[in-house]
């Protein structure tokens, strides 16, 4: 289904309507539970100097500037607040959802496309970070919306493809790792067309091409003008082709390759949601998690089944491409045993009528791939596998549906079951304040202290301090305490309480954050 031949307004409008509703809810509990990642303070700042003000964000303006541009268009109406960047990435949730179901209705019928769209909404991981300032549900959306344009501009109207380009440079600039979407494109792209390019397609690629060329020289510019020439953006993306592994002095560092697979679990339900390195991590997976296993693994079976598999010379030399791939995967970069996998697809799906699914296949494993083998791990970098994921769901649930007489139990029950988990998912959260401290302390400051926008107050942390106080926040470790008195600071917030700060006094104290004051 395309753009032209929608017919399912009444399914688009209470995808809107639930996906609203749904988002609303979780701004408010982000509003109150606080920021708990920390890079939401920069891109906050990055999104006040494209505002017009400048708060040590000169180095750092390269990060996303997409959605940290689009959160200044609500500061430049006069709404500076966090909740700004919450309504930004809140919108895009609800965007990937309209998305999401346009997509599987390439596929499946109305109430398989809805389902999958509710399920997808509701999956525990994306959950957790909904509407809460990061990026990763921006990256996802804007994915989604690339496959199903290019699989329209692919299959039926080339037109599409002056819309996809531009947008494969949004999407890279929201989130670098989009980029990881191209294989299964192309993959696609060489089923339909093998290496030929049509005539058709010629023109809508090179007026996409130049929208996007245009559109990426604007962005580029730019961000090297108010960035001083600084592009950091240049180091990740060359540090990605080339598979490097990570840093192993981060705090998520994680050599575990399987960490994604094994947790898979969690990120689909999860009953208890608690905070390991200030990011929510997923514990003990409920019943849901298992129906969803069960659904995959008999609708895989159910499939195979009523396909009958032919193998042939050239399926075969692809089988031992993915198995090489599969092999050696810790041993190569990930770059590698991407494009292993790839021409093992290309060799095995050519000919098949099963096109979107090796699509589908080739969208999980780039991504699957690259996370797994880059040692820093954070839950939320696995986030655009889902829509991949649950296409192959849909297939589950309509293999069974042709085994069974009520076609519409299992839709509902998932339904029914992921729509409750969606609004009290809330409720597996970790009681804490811990992140809401920084904003009270500051609170505590500028009710307390006149003159406090003059005076230098150090801290343990910038990235929050810059974004409550401005420019006189010098950072200093906490546990350097002969830097704080030496450096000159009136007011010092410390995570822990000091036992041996010379010239200091404390005069508050909120959760485990206190305050001291210079008093000799």
């Amino acid at each position: 289904m395309d753009f032209n031949t929608i017919k399912d307004n009444k399914e688009l409008i209470l995808i809107t309507i639930i996906s609203t509703i749904l988002v609303a809810y979780y701004i408010n509990f982000n509003n109150n539970l606080g920021i708990y990642c920390s890079d939401v303070y920069v891109y906050l700042l990055n999104a006040l100097y494209y505002a017009g003000t400048n708060i040590h964000s000169t180095k750092s303006i390269y990060l996303s500037p997409v959605v940290c541009f689009l959160t200044s268009l609500i500061f430049d109406l006069g709404y500076v607040d966090k909740v700004a960047i919450f309504i930004v990435t809140g919108i895009f949730a609800i965007v990937g959802n309209i998305g999401m179901y346009l997509l599987l209705r390439l596929k499946f019928d109305k109430l398989l496309s809805f389902t999958g769209t509710i399920v997808f909404a509701c999956l525990a991981l994306n959950l957790a970070w909904l509407a809460n300032g990061s990026l990763d549900t921006p990256a996802v959306t804007i994915t989604i919306w690339i496959v199903y344009l290019s699989i329209l501009a692919i299959t039926k109207k080339p037109k599409y493809y002056i819309a996809v380009l531009p947008l494969l440079i949004i999407g890279f600039f929201t989130r670098y790792t989009v980029a990881l979407i191209l294989p299964a494109l192309v993959l696609y792209y060489l089923y339909e067309n093998s290496i030929k390019i049509n005539k058709e397609d010629i023109k809508p690629l090179l007026i996409g091409l130049a929208l996007a060329i245009l559109l990426c020289g604007i962005i580029l510019a730019t961000v090297s003008s108010m960035g001083d020439g600084y592009l950091g953006f240049d180091g990740l993306v060359v540090g990605g082709v080339q598979g490097n592994l990570g840093s192993t002095h981060d705090n998520s560092y994680n050599p575990d390759f399987g960490y994604y697979l094994f947790n898979m679990g969690n990120f689909i339900s999860s009953s208890n949601t608690t905070f390991v390195a200030k990011t929510p991590a997923l514990n003990d997976p409920t019943p849901i998690s298992v129906l969803v296993f069960l659904i995959l693994i008999v609708g895989a079976l159910l499939w195979i089944k009523r396909n009958n598999i032919e193998f042939n010379k050239t399926k075969i030399a692809g089988i031992i491409l993915c198995l090489i791939a599969l092999a050696t995967f810790s041993q190569f970069s990930s770059t590698i045993t991407i494009i292993l996998a790839f021409f093992g697809l290309l060799l095995i799906g050519k000919d098949s009528e099963n096109k979107m699914g090796y699509l589908m296949l080739m969208w999980i494993l780039a991504y699957m791939i690259f996370q797994s083998y880059y040692v820093v791990k954070v839950n939320r970098y696995i986030m655009p596998i889902f829509p991949a994921m649950i296409y192959f769901l849909m297939i589950g649930v309509d293999e069974i549906n042709a085994k069974i007489n009520m076609k519409k139990l299992l839709p509902i029950i998932l339904i029914v079951f992921f729509l409750i988990q969606g609004f009290t998912f809330t409720l597996t959260f970790e009681q804490t304040n811990e992140f809401n401290a920084p904003e009270e302390m500051t609170d505590y400051i500028k009710a307390n202290i006149e003159n406090w926008s003059d005076i230098q107050i150090g801290n343990y942390n910038i990235r929050p301090y810059y974004w409550y106080l401005g420019l006189n926040t010098p950072g200093i470790e906490s546990g350097a305490t002969q830097k704080i008195i030496d450096s000159g600071v009136s007011y010092y917030i410390s995570n822990h309480k000091q036992k041996n700060l010379t010239g200091f006094t404390e005069i508050k104290q909120i959760d485990n954050l206190y305050l001291y004051q210079r008093t000799g």
